[in-house]
């Protein structure tokens, strides 16, 4: 009886890190349905679509992982720039719809595929952890070719784009402002409430064991992935949106990380529908546009000769 009891454990405790490690590769790397839509984008879509030019294709490296994107240089730029950081399992493709936002504003626009998506290199996504220093190389790269100061230029990001965004402005890097569209406010709830829903509750007794050996295969510190934490050193112009329809990212995190934000100048925003249909394209919803407009016009992040000061 006991060693039937024995190998009963054995067996699964042997079940469990087996499905633990299984679940870390899926935790470390994205899935690519996205590459369905960047064909049908390529098939129908132009950028004239968008109002936007065709763009310069850039590369830029970051140790030994060289990202690939795309720069739009505007010829009446208002002294601005924008980085465009997309969602995860997504690409620069999806960042398209929101482009018109900031160019209609004289802005010129540097959108990228984040590590491990797209035509960029990479292995793995680490929620933030090694994509905030993409991100700085990013800032750097696109003040040289477009002429604009660092402390100019505002990042815009959704989902993963938005909580890389966040880490990244924690007082170390110049930057402009921040628009953060549903960031997750840390890797380990993120994940947690991402594959309970894929799979079940019961996941929850794996994601401890999978986030240890995530850390090891993608050489990064889970608990040091917390937009929320990151909130109470930034010092600069934050809005905080959050899509009430986002099943995978509790309105909380938005909550908290707008509470912990140390900056005076911050916004936060719950909102619905911000895409329609146009012309077999996704656009965004003049509400969303206008809350950004806003912000952007209150703040005076367009166009200005120098920047808000910490």
């Amino acid at each position: 009886m006991k060693k039937s009891l024995s190998l009963f454990f054995l067996i699964t405790a042997l079940l469990m890190l087996v499905a633990s490690y299984f679940l870390s590769a899926q935790i470390l790397t994205p899935s690519i349905p996205s590459l369905v839509d960047e064909g049908d984008f390529k098939k129908q879509l132009t950028f004239s679509d968008f109002s936007l030019p065709k763009p310069e294709s850039i590369r830029f490296q970051n140790g030994t992982i060289r990202l690939r994107g795309w720069y739009f240089k505007h010829s009446k730029k208002q002294n601005c720039g924008i980085i465009l950081l997309h969602g995860i399992s997504e690409s620069k493709y999806q960042m398209l719809p929101y482009a018109p936002i900031f160019w209609k504003r004289g802005c010129s626009l540097f959108v990228y595929d984040a590590r491990a998506h797209g035509e960029s290199d990479g292995k793995y996504s680490t929620y933030g952890f090694h994509e905030k220093m993409d991100l700085e190389r990013a800032v750097e790269y696109f003040s040289e070719i477009d002429n604009t100061p660092e402390d100019q230029i505002g990042i815009f990001g959704v989902n993963l784009g938005a909580a890389t965004a966040l880490q990244f402005a924690d007082g170390q890097y110049e930057y402009g402002f921040i628009i953060a569209d549903s960031p997750f406010k840390d890797m380990r709830s993120y994940v947690e409430q991402k594959y309970s829903i894929s799979y079940s509750r019961l996941i929850r007794f794996l994601t401890p064991l999978s986030l240890s050996f995530a850390e090891l295969r993608g050489d990064l510190l889970v608990n040091e992935v917390s937009p929320e934490n990151t909130a109470k050193l930034i010092s600069k112009p934050v809005l905080l949106l959050y899509d009430k329809k986002e099943k995978t990212i509790s309105p909380n995190g938005s909550d908290s990380i707008f509470q912990n934000l140390k900056t005076p100048f911050k916004k936060i925003f719950y909102f619905e529908n911000s895409f329609f249909k146009l012309n077999q394209r996704n656009a965004v919803s003049e509400e969303y546009d206008l809350l950004i407009g806003n912000f952007i016009k209150e703040f005076k992040l367009v166009g200005r000769s120098t920047s808000i000061s910490d």
